[in-house]
């Protein structure tokens, strides 16, 4: 078996998940876990890659993704991860609406992640093209880590998502960030296009001052074709549970990108496998 897990949080959980899986198949099965680069790129391809084969399992945020297309998928577990996108700007830049962004620096991740997908729709019904600003490439190499600058000095706003992290909690403790709301309509606009609205609860971060609409970002769901076997659907969510102490373990505070405990099956954006209803329905989960 080959589970897609492009990025470090997700190997992390793969790795527990393989490690069970390991135990319950046959003798002389073996179990991948596979990441690349860029990672966020190799999970938007992930539904695909699932759908033609490729690879067995895979875990990917946000919920919407695993709908965008309509695609032969089906869940076997969501895994709890609260976060929203947001956009920041600069508070001495006196800017109110998005509208007012363009020439601005802008710190967000490159074309092939979500965020560059969705921010790239977004900022279109505000008449902002992306070219209209100076991207800067200065996403840390690890959104956890303290001691890493969490933006350039130089700049105008942040448009991006993992609101857990430490980047986040540094980047709001440095400057100070007024977050943007998006408008109902632009949210509708997003819901046709796919994307769940959701809300940047005031009091998450410094700076958010107020409920900021915006697009949700939650979950993390690991997911698999409609058609595979139904023994190893079940298999996979049964490894998952007896590790999952195990994989909270490896998720310490503070600011955990898992942002509460693993409760299976949790509410999921498409249909349960059957191997994997089944478990959870002898387990008495359901």
């Amino acid at each position: 078996m080959k589970i897609l897990s492009p990025g470090g949080n997700w190997m992390t959980v793969a790795g527990e998940l393989a490690l069970g899986l390991a135990e319950l198949l046959p003798p002389g099965a073996t179990v991948a876990t596979v990441t690349g680069h860029a990672p966020a790129g190799l999970a938007w391809q992930g539904p695909r890659l699932v759908a033609e084969g490729r690879y067995e399992l895979a875990i990917t945020t946000p919920a919407w993704h695993l709908t965008l297309q309509d695609l032969p998928l089906a869940c076997l577990a969501a895994f709890p991860h609260d976060d929203q996108l947001a956009f920041a700007v600069r508070k001495e830049l006196g800017i109110d609406s998005l509208s007012q962004v363009k020439g601005l620096k802008v710190s967000m991740p490159g074309p092939g992640h979500p965020t560059h997908w969705a921010v790239e729709r977004v900022l279109s019904q505000y008449g902002v093209a992306i070219d209209d600003l100076e991207l800067l490439r200065d996403r840390p190499a690890s959104l956890h880590a303290s001691d890493l600058p969490p933006v350039d000095p130089g700049f105008d706003a942040v448009f991006d998502e993992a609101l857990m992290t430490m980047r986040w909690k540094n980047l709001t403790q440095q400057y100070d960030l007024t977050f943007l709301p998006l408008d109902a309509d632009v949210l509708d606009t997003c819901r046709d296009m796919g994307m769940t609205p959701g809300v940047l609860r005031a009091g998450r971060l410094r700076g958010v001052e107020r409920d900021v609409p915006t697009v949700d970002f939650s979950g993390w769901y690991l997911y698999c074709a409609r058609d595979l076997p139904d023994e190893l659907a079940y298999a996979a969510v049964r490894a998952l549970d007896e590790r999952k102490e195990a994989i909270s373990a490896r998720f310490p505070m503070p600011l955990p990108p898992l942002t509460g405990p693993i409760d299976l099956p949790g509410d999921t954006p498409l249909p349960l496998h059957p191997g994997a209803r089944a478990y959870y329905a002898e387990k008495g989960y359901l």
